[in-house]
C-alpha cells in the first residue's frame, strides 16, 4: 500500500513541465503561471487518486503560496508540507 503522506510524483511532474515557457522578460513568472500551477497540481493529484477535498485544499494553498515555493529541496519540502497539512485538515 502506498504512503498517502508522500506527494505523488506524477502531480509534481505535470505542474513543472511548462515552467520555462511561462517566464517573462525579468526572468520571473507571470501571475497567470501561478494560477496554472495550482490548477495543474489539482488535476495531477486527482489523476493519481488523491481525494477531491485534499486536492482542492492543495490547489487553494498553492493559489497563495506558489510564488514563494523556492527551488530544489526547499520547493519539495514546501510542497510536501502543503500536502500533509491538507491531508490533516480533511
Amino acid at each position: 500500500m502506498r504512503n498517502p503522506r508522500r506527494l505523488p510524483i506524477a502531480a509534481l511532474c505535470l505542474v513543472l513541465g511548462g515552467a520555462p515557457a511561462a517566464q517573462d522578460e525579468t526572468m520571473g513568472f507571470h501571475a497567470d503561471y501561478y494560477l496554472g500551477f495550482s490548477h495543474g497540481a489539482f488535476y495531477g493529484l486527482m489523476l493519481t487518486g488523491v481525494e477531491y477535498d485534499v486536492a482542492w485544499c492543495v490547489k487553494g494553498e498553492l493559489d497563495f503560496e506558489a510564488d514563494k515555493l523556492g527551488t530544489g529541496s526547499e520547493f519539495q519540502a514546501k510542497m510536501e508540507s502543503i500536502y500533509v497539512d491538507c491531508l490533516e485538515k480533511n
